[in-house]
């Protein structure tokens, strides 16, 4: 079985255990990804989130040839303890696993695969929890001002975080926050 690990944020640059053949490309999914996720150390992570631009995501190979497999191995990258945090499009079976928010990404998935030839898909599919976690609405403002607030070395991490996503990652709030911090910690 043949299938692809999508990636936009630190599966790419801090692949821990994550197993792939080696090789990154850069053509992946055309997709709407934003820093709209608090994770552990108040970092902001890349979600996917409806409403945003679409950047051209990243993928890699897994060397798993099952798809049970290839997720539990995602999920232990990911430190999740849900598999369906894991999402998936397993085209030879026609099933999958997509968070209700992120059903729109099926047809966008589908028609990029047509090209691509996997058996199946898999990606990280984390909600977006900006405003679950603060309390406050989801814009620029309000994603500076957490930043500003941060300790230092947790700021630090934050904005690291950032700096290490690919640079094809161009989101919208990618260029605000790196204009907001000019090189203090980017």
């Amino acid at each position: 079985m043949k299938i692809a690990i999508l990636a936009w944020g630190s599966l790419f640059w801090d692949p821990r255990n994550l197993e792939t053949t080696g090789e990154w490309f850069y053509d992946g999914p055309l997709l709407p990804i934003e820093f709209a996720r608090i994770s552990g150390g108040n970092r902001l992570t890349l979600v996917i989130k409806s409403g945003f631009d679409s950047v051209v995501t990243l993928y890699a190979i897994s060397p798993y040839n099952t798809l049970d497999e290839a997720r539990a191995n995602l999920q232990s990258r990911e430190g999740t303890p849900r598999i369906d945090n894991i999402g998936f499009i397993d085209f030879a079976n026609n099933t999958r696993q997509v968070r209700a928010a992120n059903e729109f990404i099926q047809p966008i998935l589908q028609q990029w695969n047509e090209a691509k030839g996997f058996d199946a898909i898999i990606w990280s599919d984390f909600s977006p929890r900006f405003t679950d976690t603060l309390g406050q609405p989801f814009n620029m403002a309000n994603v500076i001002s957490f930043l500003d607030q941060l300790p230092d070395t947790e700021k630090a991490e934050a904005l690291k975080y950032i700096r290490n996503a690919p640079t094809q990652i161009r989101t919208r709030f990618r260029q605000s926050i790196e204009e907001h911090f000019q090189g203090a910690y980017l």
